[in-house]
């Protein structure tokens, strides 16, 4: 499988926001929507921070 978690960093903490994220889609310059592998999404702003294919470990910057 290849679905990752994303993480919202905020102050240095790192906070679980979604598990099992399998899209991450661009809505503009610092919004993102997230779907998940059932179905759920998330509307998220933040900038991307890293993006870990192989720890399946996505971190968003929180603004």
């Amino acid at each position: 499988m290849c679905e990752s978690n994303v993480y919202l960093k905020k102050d240095e903490t790192e906070t679980l926001i979604m598990e099992n994220v399998a899209a991450v889609t661009p809505i503009n310059n610092d919004t993102f929507l997230l779907k998940g592998l059932l179905g759920e999404q998330m509307e998220i702003k933040a900038i991307i921070e890293d993006i870990n294919l192989m720890g399946h470990k996505i971190t968003l910057k929180a603004l």
